[in-house]
């Protein structure tokens, strides 16, 4: 089990290398990486199911190589004239995968960055009065969301409940949106959450729209599909870029879903008049003349000036690999998560219904029954619950066999949460962690 000593050991590795000689400072740079890989988790395991991050593709890895040791700046065309033309048929092809047919965008290193974006669009496009507007965030929305509204100033960030499904409630929704409207307030922005980051829930957009249309307003609708994304590229995408039309703008993570190397983010929008920023466009300090083409000056959608290459790492991705390849990927997770499911059939009761590549499950002590929701057990019985499954994470910590996560939701127990999308989880993998969880249940049951 890692320690505070192992981590500031390898740190000191390098303490005072200057004075060494040459052959002296490269050999205790060696020990220095070996010992850093060998404490930091292991991502290329496919028991390690802890994280929203698998390990990367190859052919992302060798694109980031070569656009680091290029180090072009992707902000001008004339700066980057390679890399700025695969973001935008990047973006050309993922438009059409997400139904923005005649939509934009523009990558970034994250969805932090991408969510922050897309709410000071929003303010853009409303051009009213800060301290009059009002931005919405579900429970379970990315924190990234509201720290998003505070840079934009937005002064009223009001919290939305999360049902017991792990999606927003409706009603509570219903009764904020009325109150906003009461207060002569101006909500400008809601988020649907398409794959929460605990539980891979997906907020009802239909819905969604329907109370906002009941009171007459129209925010800035976007998609956080920062995790959720994978669907796009899987056997229900026609149905979810159906959903997304509805939407204004999107985020896609693929060094999450589809593993790209860190960092792969795109914003998409649905129009692409909004995404241009004509102030910066004709500013005498813009870092491209007119002679360039304003196709393939990205700085102008970006709130980047300089930039890397994440695109790249995607459009060769696509390039090698090509589509089908990639949603055959997605659908092998799908395929593991029934796996799981089908195996983990004894002694477990599911927090929600998974929707993506997200487990999350209780183990329920051996006296008691397996009900149909936790709601059904009582006090005395859900603090075994959480005891349980506290105890089960506990071991499965100090065993290190594994990794996965616990969590918890609207203040139910602990549960135990595993991510299903790593490229090199197989059948006996699967078998052998399920066995391993029954065999902790059963030693502290």
């Amino acid at each position: 089990m890692l320690t505070e000593q192992d981590i500031d050991q390898c740190l000191k590795m390098l303490d005072g290398i200057y004075s060494l000689s040459e052959p002296e400072r490269l050999e205790r740079i060696d020990k220095f990486v070996k010992s850093t890989l060998s404490i930091t988790p292991d991502i290329y395991s496919p028991k390690n199911l802890k994280y929203l991050f698998s390990y990367p593709d190859p052919i992302g890895v060798f694109a980031d190589f070569v656009s680091n040791y290029i180090n072009s700046n992707i902000h001008t065309e004339e700066c980057s004239p390679i890399f700025t033309r695969c973001e935008v048929e990047m973006v050309e092809t993922l438009l059409p995968l997400v139904g923005y047919p005649e939509g934009d965008g523009i990558f970034y290193p994250g969805g932090t960055l991408s969510n922050l974006a897309s709410v000071f669009l929003a303010v853009q496009r409303a051009k009213v009065n800060l301290g009059e507007s009002v931005i919405l965030v579900s429970d379970h929305s990315h924190y990234s969301i509201s720290k998003a509204a505070k840079i934009c100033g937005i002064q009223h960030i009001i919290n939305v409940k999360t049902s017991t499904k792990g999606v927003v409630d409706r009603e509570h929704l219903r009764e904020l949106v009325s109150k906003i409207k009461a207060d002569n307030l101006n909500l400008i922005y809601f988020a649907c959450v398409m794959g929460s980051t605990t539980l891979g829930t997906f907020d009802p957009v239909e819905e969604i729209l329907e109370i906002f249309q009941e009171f007459a307003i129209q925010p800035w609708i976007h998609l956080d599909a920062a995790w959720g994304g994978g669907v796009y590229f899987s056997e229900d995408a026609a149905f979810y870029r159906k959903l997304s039309s509805l939407s204004d703008s999107i985020v896609l993570d693929f060094h999450k879903f589809l593993s790209a190397p860190l960092l792969c983010s795109v914003l998409l929008v649905k129009d692409k008049s909004v995404l241009v920023d004509e102030v910066i466009a004709h500013n005498p300090n813009s870092p491209f003349t007119s002679n360039q083409n304003r196709k393939y000056s990205l700085s102008i959608k970006s709130l980047q000036c300089s930039r890397e290459a994440y695109a790249f790492k995607l459009w060769l991705m696509f390039k090698h690999h090509g589509l089908e390849h990639l949603k055959n990927l997605i659908q092998k997770y799908y395929k593991n998560r029934k796996k799981f499911r089908k195996q983990l059939s004894e002694r477990v009761l599911y927090v929600v219904e998974p929707q993506y590549f997200n487990l999350c499950f209780w183990f329920i002590p051996e006296e008691m029954e397996v009900k149909e929701t936790i709601t059904d057990y009582t006090a005395a019985e859900i603090e075994k619950i959480d005891q349980l499954n506290l105890a089960i994470y506990d071991q499965v910590v100090q065993d290190d066999f594994i990794k996965v996560s616990s969590s918890s939701f609207n203040n139910l127990p602990a549960f135990i949460r595993i991510i299903v999308h790593h490229g090199n989880l197989t059948t006996d993998i699967i078998s052998e962690i399920v066995a391993y969880l029954y065999k902790i249940y059963e030693s502290v049951g």
